[in-house]
């Protein structure tokens, strides 16, 4: 990432110095944390200035996050009262498992546990990724055809640079690989980013199953960082868009965290509008305004 950086700077200097955001959603809540640690502390001079990070409906502390899955499934009636106490006995032993080290037991463990939820994972009853729509196009869910025919045409993969390379969605290899890492916290390393004085934005799709917004909070509640308690004191605020109430905001000094209505594990695609209005006021005004 170093060097992409420092290529793409090189090859368009007029992008010197500019002020420099790193966003993205789902398992980005592994790599955008180590990839702003590693920028921050132990990168050299890349050219420019990195200014904050957002991570949408992201997997950044699994021990913090797997026994969220009970909780957000309860809530939204996915589950009676009685999985609701299994579950909850049942993700203490998951968690047991994720600190003990043992990361490919507990992922199997954990993932058989979230499978009692969704049925079978090849066709799951809901759509993990927003629970207000059924899974049309299991495993994913989503017909991204689309965007996979748009990616795969000759004059856009010359403008990105990469001819002679076959875009593919969710491609298995990249997946497998990642396996290794999947229970690594992220916690640590956002620790360091938060003292530092980054900004730090943590928005959650609320009717998002597989990231869910109580694993958002979750995590963000569980941090150690210098104003931890300062944050875990702050009461969630009404957050309007357009003149809308949108979503709930909860922050302290330069932690944000906003579940946003109505939205699934993509809140761009459920909500533009919603999602063009924050990322304005996070990256162009800096502060979330206070509603």
């Amino acid at each position: 990432m170093e060097t992409l950086i420092k290529g793409f700077v090189k090859a368009h200097p007029e992008y010197a110095g500019r002020d420099f955001f790193i966003t993205g959603e789902s398992y980005a809540g592994h790599y955008i944390p180590a990839i702003a640690h590693y920028f921050m502390f132990d990168s050299q001079d890349l050219g420019v200035n990195l200014k904050g990070i957002a991570i949408g409906n992201g997997l950044v502390d699994p021990y913090s996050q797997y026994p969220a899955y009970a909780t957000f499934a309860y809530e939204n009636d996915l589950i009676g009262s009685i999985e609701y106490k299994a579950l909850k006995t049942g993700f203490e032993g998951c968690d047991a498992l994720i600190k003990s080290g043992i990361w490919p037991v507990a992922l199997e463990a954990c993932q058989l546990l979230v499978e009692s939820i969704l049925g079978n994972p090849l066709n799951p009853r809901f759509n993990v990724y927003d629970i207000r729509e059924k899974c049309d196009h299991p495993p994913l869910c989503y017909d991204m055809s689309t965007s996979d025919s748009i990616l795969n045409q000759e004059e856009v993969e010359k403008v990105l640079g990469v001819e002679g390379r076959k875009w593919v969605e969710c491609a298995k290899m990249p997946h497998e690989a990642l396996l290794g890492d999947w229970m690594k916290s992220m916690a640590e390393r956002m620790t360091h980013i938060l003292n530092e004085g980054l900004e730090v934005l943590v928005y959650s799709g609320d009717k998002d199953f597989i990231c869910n917004w109580r694993g958002g909070e979750a995590w963000t509640e569980a941090v150690e960082w210098d104003h931890k308690d300062e944050f875990n004191a702050a009461q969630y605020e009404d957050w309007e868009a357009n003149g809308v109430s949108a979503g709930s905001l909860r922050s302290a000094q330069n932690l944000k965290f906003l579940r946003v209505y109505d939205a699934g594990h993509m809140v761009p695609m459920n909500q533009p509008a919603v999602s063009l209005q924050m990322l304005q006021e996070f990256m162009v005004d800096k502060v979330m305004m206070q509603q």
